[in-house]
């Protein structure tokens, strides 16, 4: 694996990281299996990506992916919750 230059990546990966797993951890009580699969798919897809931008060395691309990832499972649960106590 590649050297990182900056332990700011590590900070910021890590950061991440954790907000992704909080989300995971807590968030997916409301999920069907439907919704379930569409968020595999697409952390499937950024884990692809990931390991491209990894293997470029380009760290803050990979931040940025997983940045928007979350994001976007944020707003995806939200949607969800919402729909689930008819809001």
């Amino acid at each position: 694996m590649p050297e990182k230059s900056d332990s700011n990546e590590d900070s910021i990966a890590e950061r991440l990281t954790a907000k992704l797993q909080h989300l995971m951890d807590n968030s997916l009580n409301n999920m069907g299996v439907h919704e379930m699969e569409e968020i595999s798919e697409r952390m499937r897809s950024l884990l692809d990506q990931g390991a491209f931008w990894i293997d470029q060395e380009n760290f803050n691309r990979f931040a940025y992916d997983l940045q928007d990832f979350i994001n976007w499972l944020t707003e995806f649960i939200a949607d969800k919750d919402r729909e689930f106590w008819g809001e």
